[in-house]
């Protein structure tokens, strides 16, 4: 790693990542913390930066643990969990060779626990479809069936969150598309007008 100042850097983020994920050292969720998605997000960087597998393998642990205990109090929380969650995916996806981590189970949780609670938050929907268009070629390659699996889930976010955010969800809408998955999104597509007016009619 270059400089001193990286070495410090990465230190104090591990040792700010490595309280938040002991339980007895955080009374709530890791969410309700903010330093704590930077951390992360700082950690990513020099891992990218760095390409170090060392740096990786020390990181990873803690950040799989900060992801299982915001899953654990998702129910409870009172904090958006969607940007921390999104941030450890992107780590996931992006050393899982590395560690050998299968994000599949992770990605599914995700929108099964958290996106199908905030896809209404105007910034986790808008951060939600950035992560999937800044991994088409991933999911493609390694979860071709996960996207089309979570087609309604997606369409109501874009039908909540309104124009804004039509342009990026028409790149991430032929991911949605797999062999043999238009026959059962179709009924999500012809129900979609409808399903903006009911959720319009519900704020």
């Amino acid at each position: 790693m270059a400089g001193e100042d990286k070495f410090k850097q990465f230190d104090f983020h591990l040792r700010s990542l490595s309280s938040s994920a002991r339980d007895s050292n955080f009374v709530t969720d890791p969410a309700s913390d903010p330093s704590v998605l930077n951390s992360v997000k700082s950690l990513c960087d020099l891992c990218r930066s760095e390409k170090s597998e060392d740096l990786i393998a020390r990181v990873y642990p803690h950040l799989n643990r900060i992801f299982q205990r915001c899953l654990s109090s998702i129910s409870q929380s009172q904090t958006s969990n969607g940007l921390l969650l999104l941030a450890i995916l992107q780590f996931f996806l992006d050393f899982g060779d590395v560690v050998l981590h299968d994000a599949d189970p992770n990605l599914r949780t995700f929108f099964k626990s958290c996106l199908s609670r905030e896809f209404a938050d105007p910034v986790v929907a808008e951060a939600t479809l950035d992560f999937l268009n800044a991994n088409k070629k991933k999911f493609s390659s390694s979860f071709p069936t996960l996207l089309p699996q979570f087609f309604p889930l997606l369409l109501k976010l874009i039908a909540w969150n309104g124009e804004k955010l039509e342009k990026a969800f028409h790149r991430v809408f032929p991911g949605l598309i797999s062999q043999g998955s238009f026959l059962p999104l179709f009924p999500s597509i012809v129900d979609f007008p409808s399903e903006c007016v009911t959720l319009c009619l519900s704020c």
